[in-house]
This record gives C-alpha cells, sequence and structure tokens, in this order.
C-alpha cells in the first residue's frame, strides 16, 4: 500500500521505475528535497506527468543532497492533495510512510484525516527530531508502528543524516535507492528457498467447514482489510481458502501470522516483504532477498533463521534450512 523511495544523494530513479511506482499507485504523488540553501522544500500533484517532469528539474539541479518521492494508494482519507505525502513535522523535517497504521492511529469516524496524517498530528509532531539519530529511539518507533515504514528527510543541523528510515528491512534496497516495497518492480522470483521451502506451513491443523469470522459493526475499525471487499464472493471465497488452510477463522489474523496484505481496492493478497501475489492456498513465490520469506521460515525453524541470513552467516542458514527438512520428514513420517 503506497510506496516510498529513498534517493541519497547522486542517485536518481529511471523513467520507467517512476511510471511502474505510479501505476500502482495512482492516489497522488509528492516529492521532498534540500535546496542549495539548506532549506526542505516539497512540491506534490494528482498527475503523473506534472509530478514526473517536476521530479526530472529537481533531481538535476538539487540532487546533490537526499530526496524522498511518495506515491499513494489511499485506504483512510480522501483521494485529495492534502492527504498527499510527504507532511511536516516541523519546519525543518518532513516524513512520508507506507503501510496502515496500527489501530491507535487511526483518524475518528467521518474524519477526512489520512491515517498517516491523524498519527503525525497525535504523535510524531511531538518528537523532537534529534531522536531520530538514537538507534533505540529507531527501533522503539519501529515496534510502534508495526508493519509500517516510514522515511524521515531534515535539514536539522543538530542531526548527523538527511535521511532516516524506519523499519528498513522491511524495504529493499534497488540500485542503490531504498524503496518501502518492491510491487511495482519486474524481477525474478524464486519457487523455492533454502532447501524446498515454497511456503509456511499451517501452524493450526485446518479446521473444515466452520463458520468464518469477519467484522460486521466493527467494519470500520478493520485496518487491515477493505471491509467493501467482504461483498465480493469472488474475495470470500478467496479468504474462506485462507482460513480453512491456516486452521484461523479470521482473515485478519491470517494476514498477520503469515506476513500478508490485502490490496484494498483489488482484493488481491500480497506479501508485505517483496509484493509479489500470495495465492488462495497461501503459496507464495517471493524474491530471494525477502525479508518476510526469512521471517516465515524463522517461524517455522523456530530460531533466528533471518538474523543468520541477514549477518551472513551462511552456516547458521543452511542450518536452519537442515531442521526444515528434518520436521517435514518428521511431520511426512508421522502421518503415515
Amino acid at each position: 500500500m503506497c510506496v516510498i523511495a529513498s534517493i541519497p544523494a547522486g542517485k536518481v530513479i529511471d523513467d520507467k521505475t517512476f511510471d511502474d511506482m505510479w501505476s500502482r499507485n495512482p492516489d497522488g504523488g509528492g516529492i521532498a528535497y534540500i535546496t542549495d540553501n539548506d532549506k526542505i522544500e516539497v512540491f506534490k500533484s494528482m498527475d503523473k506527468e506534472e509530478l514526473l517532469a517536476q521530479y526530472k528539474v529537481i533531481s538535476k539541479k538539487h540532487g546533490n543532497h537526499d530526496m524522498l518521492i511518495h506515491m499513494r494508494i489511499a485506504t483512510h482519507g480522501s483521494v485529495c492533495m492534502d492527504n498527499n505525502h510527504p507532511f511536516w513535522i516541523d519546519p525543518q523535517t518532513v516524513f512520508a510512510h507506507n503501510g496502515i497504521m496500527p489501530q491507535a492511529f487511526h483518524p475518528p469516524a467521518k474524519s477526512d484525516l489520512s491515517d498517516t496524517r491523524y498519527f503525525n498530528n497525535v504523535y510524531l509532531q511531538y518528537v523532537k527530531p534529534v531522536a531520530f539519530d538514537d538507534d533505540g529511539f529507531r527501533e522503539q518507533l519501529g515496534d510502534i508502528i508495526g508493519f509500517n515504514k516510514l522515511v524521515i528527510l531534515s535539514t536539522n543541523k543538530k542531526l548527523r543524516k538527511e535521511s532516516y528510515i524506519i523499519n528498513e528491512r522491511q524495504g529493499s534496497w534497488e540500485d542503490g535507492i531504498w524503496y518501502s516495497n518492491t510491487a511495482h518492480i519486474d524481477k525474478p522470483v524464486v519457487k523455492t528457498y533454502g532447501g524446498g521451502f515454497k511456503t509456511a506451513k499451517p501452524y493450526r491443523q485446518p479446521v473444515k467447514n466452520k463458520q468464518l469470522v469477519f467484522p460486521t459493526e466493527s467494519m470500520e475499525d478493520s485496518y487491515l482489510i477493505n471491509p467493501e471487499l467482504y461483498k465480493d464472493p469472488d474475495f470470500m471465497e478467496m479468504a474462506k481458502s485462507m482460513c480453512d488452510i491456516s486452521g484461523f477463522n479470521d482473515l485478519e489474523d491470517v494476514c498477520i501470522e503469515y506476513e500478508l496484505e490485502i490490496n484494498p481496492v483489488t482484493g488481491l493478497a500480497h506479501c508485505i516483504g517483496c509484493g509479489c501475489i500470495v495465492d488462495d492456498d497461501l503459496e507464495r513465490s517471493c524474491n530471494d532477498d525477502c525479508w518476510a520469506m526469512l521471517m516465515m521460515m524463522d517461524k517455522e525453524a523456530g530460531w533466528p533463521y533471518e538474523a543468520a541470513h541477514m549477518d551472513g552467516n551462511h552456516d547458521l542458514v543452511e542450518d536452519a534450512c537442515l531442521i526444515i527438512k528434518e520436521q517435514e520428514a518428521l511431520s511426512s513420517r508421522d502421518s503415515k
């Protein structure tokens, strides 16, 4: 949901990538950049061509500083310029957000605020920007927002850097540019990972023909799934299949456990790590370096597989794969 590009000084997004980002996130876009006199400027538009033209001018003139680009797909709040990112934290600092904020940061009913603007109003504007230099604070902020990502751009002289990324590992570096997700990027995927791992096994025994639990009176409070999707028979069929396989009777629980997000417009399930489509049977073909897939393997192996992989400890990775194979062999033997 949405996409942020954190662009270090000297890096440029090509036209195709820009177009692909917009095609998946067409509800408006914005650019934040630093001028030669160390001031932050923000440009927003609801039109792709206007945004692209302005980006080319900005990157040519001010590409010696970091900048960020955000493109939006609306989940909370109307499609309008006011809900376009980035937003001001203070006169020297702006931020952009990718994801759907936890329930605590959802705007009041009938409010036209997006969850991002509401989060800024009730929390982020009260944070002193110097806190972004603190590793512990950034980690704590990442825990608070969960499966969400933030990019902060600042000219505050008390800060060591111009850009800070919250929950960086949930995104991906591509050609020197950090993207909050890579759903817009056409890249090869692998069908297997680490000794034949394709998708996580259910953590509970499937329960057939059970009554599914979906939001009713609390539909407006659902932050993972657009309530309108429950009116679509095809979506309901997908939901029932996922719940049957996983053993859950609530699709939101499936999303949380299997690291998924549901596109609020199409109703398709995507991996929150790499953006690949996840089938009704929870089969997924993630990118080789997808952090969400690694986290799923971590859950199945029962120990920090992901940490081993991220640290480059290939011996530990191989050991984790062996554990998974042994678990599968034992499961297969027990079922006979």
